[in-house]
């Protein structure tokens, strides 16, 4: 069945390629590891290093099984943005690879058929094997926490205890929730003692701590514990509730509820038929309901969570589909366990198409690089719209163009005027901020963002999604022949070239140099942030 799980993988990955803004510390740090090695001060996160640092332990594990693979495609001469399905497959390796250990330890425990329905529910619902593959901070601490699944079931107590630190120090410290809550289980029930756990914990401890302070303060170039400084702003200073804040039980009925789908309806009924998952469930509910008092709620926070909710659905579909001989109601039974996976099939079918079409700056700048030579010098200016939505150093292809994201600058101000193309947000191409390009440039092109769902009796699905202008490409007519950008934070591709040029290496050509291409805009948004699923157009007259 583990064919199954990968396969679905490649799916999201394939259909949704790009990546969001809370992606961007993780992939523009695996890039620039892969790019830049270790020349640090061309990195991404010192431009842009966002709200609170995080660390880069992640990226260098997803570098290091990429890397091989990436070599080979710039060997080829394959376009960079064909390393971004790479680094996505080999996140989605990382995170698959416990995923189906743990797949296998539910087998030893529960049976065949547990295992086999924990597969067909996984894959039946949408959220967790999307955010398997996006390189979220979440998702850099999902393979501890699945590896410390694995070995909490298989009471294989100081690897569990290693991972969990390892989780909790390096990459997540609301973990020491969900994970203290299975530790305190296993000490309550005397299947580990109290100086055994001290024992394992206090040399991980150090020296996941260790690490992540050594590894850390190099590239960030300065002395810290980045998941520390996280905890301090989100726990002492409660500074997440900036970013927007839900009802407290928003997590029990809107984000479990959209992650699970129809599998949900199935949690208590596994865990009235079959006693054993019981204690597998308690704790994620109680992580859910203790993480519920921070403000700042995303689905994603929880994505550990659902693992072990599943097991508990499996193991009611599998119950229910062992009974379907015992008589008319039972038959009934095993059609309902079959029904709900269908139901959510349809419903993980609509998100993933919705979601596709939901990075409208990875689209516009993809659409520009089809519209203009590789061989020109082109400048381009991306605002923040479209920067934090898909827009990424991956998607950066040429050498020779020089990608611009400076923020704050005043719609047909002389700065923008310096750029051969600009991308912009508006909502059509009348917009109040587009008419002072009225003069000066062409609208070459413009992309759909979402508007609203209406239901149509007339089509079938009877939803609708509704669009309405995003972005749109903008093409300077009166480029400067000697542009002054000044007041970006790098220089021209074409002025460093000419800098570095000596009398001796006159003729050198521009691809043996390394782009100097700006980096996506870093951020938060939150959880409610609105989707935007695009379609491309071209603008005639």
């Amino acid at each position: 069945m583990d064919w199954l799980l990968i396969l679905c993988s490649l799916v999201h990955i394939f259909l949704c390629p790009f990546t969001k803004v809370e992606e961007s510390f993780n992939l523009q740090a695996i890039h620039d590891i892969l790019y830049h090695q270790t020349n640090v001060q061309e990195y991404d996160h010192l431009e842009f290093p966002g709200v609170v640092p995080r660390t880069f332990l992640g990226p260098i594990a997803v570098s290091f099984v990429s890397a091989p693979f990436v070599a080979l495609f710039r060997a080829l001469e394959i376009p960079k943005d064909a390393s971004l399905y790479l680094v996505r497959c080999a996140l989605g390796a990382i995170v698959l690879w416990p995923l189906i250990k743990l797949r296998k330890r539910i087998q030893e425990m529960l049976g065949q058929g547990t295992s086999n329905w924990f597969v067909f529910i996984t894959v039946s619902q949408f959220h967790f094997l999307f955010y398997l593959s996006r390189p979220l901070p979440n998702t850099m601490a999902l393979p501890l926490v699945l590896l410390a699944y694995y070995y909490w079931l298989g009471q294989q107590h100081g690897k569990f205890i290693a991972c969990s630190a390892a989780a909790i120090l390096i990459f997540r410290g609301e973990l020491a929730i969900l994970l203290g809550l299975i530790l305190l289980g296993e000490l309550l029930t005397r299947r580990l003692s109290l100086v055994k756990t001290v024992i394992f914990a206090v040399p991980s401890g150090l020296i996941w701590l260790s690490l992540t302070v050594l590894v850390d303060s190099f590239y960030w170039q300065r002395l810290l514990w980045p998941e520390g400084e996280v905890l301090w702003f989100n726990v002492v200073l409660n500074k997440s509730g900036d970013w927007g804040t839900s009802p407290f039980l928003w997590y029990f009925y809107s984000a479990i509820p959209r992650a699970m789908g129809t599998s949900l309806a199935l949690v208590p009924v596994g865990m009235f038929l079959e006693r054993r998952v019981l204690p597998l469930t308690l704790p994620p509910l109680f992580f859910v309901l203790a993480y519920s008092f921070l403000p700042h709620k995303e689905l994603r926070f929880i994505v550990y969570a659902l693992p072990l909710l599943n097991v508990a659905a499996a193991a009611a579909c599998s119950r229910l589909w062992e009974n379907r001989t015992k008589g008319k109601w039972r038959t009934l039974l095993a059609l309902v366990a079959i029904g709900h996976l269908v139901a959510n099939l349809v419903l993980t079918s609509f998100l993933l198409m919705v979601s596709r079409a939901n990075y409208p700056g990875g689209e516009a700048l993809s659409l520009l690089h089809k519209m203009e030579s590789y061989e020109s010098n082109v400048t381009v200016h991306i605002d923040v719209l479209a920067a934090q939505t898909g827009i990424s150093r991956f998607g950066q292809l040429h050498d020779n163009w020089m990608y611009d994201k400076t923020e704050n600058l005043k719609a047909g101000s002389p700065e923008l005027r310096m750029f051969n193309y600009l991308i912009a947000e508006a909502k059509s191409k009348h917009a109040y901020n587009l008419r002072p390009y009225s003069d000066t440039h062409d609208i070459v092109a413009h992309i759909e963002g979402f508007s609203h769902i209406r239901s149509s009796y007339n089509h079938f699905p009877p939803i609708r999604i509704k669009t309405k202008p995003c972005l749109f490409i903008l093409k300077n007519k009166y480029p400067p022949e000697e542009p002054d950008f000044s007041f970006t934070l790098r220089k021209h591709p074409m002025d460093i070239l000419e800098e570095q040029a000596t009398p001796l290496a006159a003729d050198v050509e521009v691809q043996d140099f390394e782009s100097t291409n700006n980096s996506e805009t870093e951020g938060l948004l939150p959880d409610n942030f609105t989707e935007i699923p695009v379609s491309i157009q071209n603008v005639k007259d």
